[in-house]
């Protein structure tokens, strides 16, 4: 049995984009697995203020907590000359812990708390929070070291609670694993059955079911006129194949072929050239072979300007306009004949 070069390829390229996909999917589900979506939406629910050391030293980071008799500082978290938030105490049996509200929550925060529920993160004591403990100390008349022995060293920072931007991610990451997901099982179909990649349709589409699949394979194995980069000539064909692509076209199909060429950059560096076949065929069917160099697509090009002159070569404005209006002038005239 002669081996079927166009489905190998393609099942070739479909099981290569399906590891990509699927190494892609791993990497989401481990980001997934790692940040603690469950945790934020879902937050656990602490009693009492003051049982924040408690609570964050066992594990537990994001906690919903009804404030009682929560007195104002004095102190606000400013940033950029703009108050996003005022810190709080509740103390507890000379056990204290600061909150930092949101002052979008409550606008205008009272001195007093009362019977107000924040979803919030426990945070350890940051260079801001440490200011704010000494000066709130000297507000005392006491020391900063006499503060931190009644004070816990997490505070609960609705601030740093930031459901929008988990929820956000979270739709984000979980649009792309479908999108993977259902890109992985489109290449599994086509590789158990090829004759149904796009690159099988196009060319079925434009052969109108003259030409076949087998008979191009027939060709590549024994009619191959030369091969030039990734691009193959057959006596009636063109196939050009990629580590991702496939393009397959009869000769007697194109209506217009031309190049172009296409740096490719690192940061703002140049660091490769590479060229393009470019072809129009009947139909509006656009085909193109990247990535090659300027001696590939110049052997293909001086090849079929030999052989084939009724094809438009090089790119103008001109040139496009002769094409669309030749592909139109076939379209017409098959139409009448049927």
């Amino acid at each position: 049995m002669k081996k079927n070069f166009i489905y190998s390829h393609i099942r070739k390229i479909c099981l290569y984009s399906s590891a990509i996909s699927l190494f892609a999917l791993i990497i989401i589900y481990i980001i997934f697995v790692r940040i603690p979506f469950s945790e934020v939406f879902s937050p656990t629910s602490m009693s009492y203020a003051t049982s924040a050391s408690t609570v964050y030293n066992s594990g537990v980071e994001y906690v919903e907590v009804t404030l009682n008799n929560a007195k104002y500082t004095g102190y606000d978290c400013i940033r950029l000359g703009k108050v996003y938030g005022s810190y709080y105490y509740c103390l507890v049996n000379n056990n204290c812990t600061f909150i930092l509200v949101k002052n979008s929550s409550k606008n205008p925060l009272p001195d007093i708390i009362n019977d107000y529920t924040i979803k919030a993160r426990l945070v350890p004591s940051n260079s801001l929070s440490k200011k704010m403990f000494k000066d709130f100390a000297k507000d005392l008349n006491w020391t900063k070291d006499g503060l931190k022995k009644v004070s816990s060293e997490i505070i609960i920072d609705e601030l740093s609670y930031h459901i929008d931007v988990y929820f956000y991610l979270a739709v984000y990451l979980g649009i792309m694993a479908l999108i993977l997901v259902s890109f992985i099982i489109v290449n599994i179909i086509y590789i158990v059955m090829p004759a149904f990649h796009p690159a099988c349709l196009s060319f079925n589409r434009i052969s109108h079911g003259k030409h076949s699949i087998h008979h191009v394979n027939y060709e590549l194995s024994s009619r191959v006129i030369m091969k030039s980069g990734n691009i193959t000539l057959t006596e009636s064909y063109i196939v050009a194949t990629g580590l991702f692509n496939i393009e397959i076209v009869p000769i007697s199909k194109i209506v217009w072929a031309y190049e172009h060429s296409t740096w490719h950059h690192f940061l703002w560096f140049k660091m490769k050239l590479t060229y393009t076949l470019h072809l129009l065929c009947e139909h509006h069917i656009y085909i193109y072979s990247p990535r090659n160099t300027k001696e590939d697509i110049d052997a293909v090009i001086q090849y079929l300007q030999d052989n084939y002159p009724n094809i438009i070569f090089n790119y103008s404005k001109e040139n496009k306009k002769l094409a669309l209006s030749r592909i139109k002038r076939r379209a017409r005239r098959k139409s009448r004949n049927v």
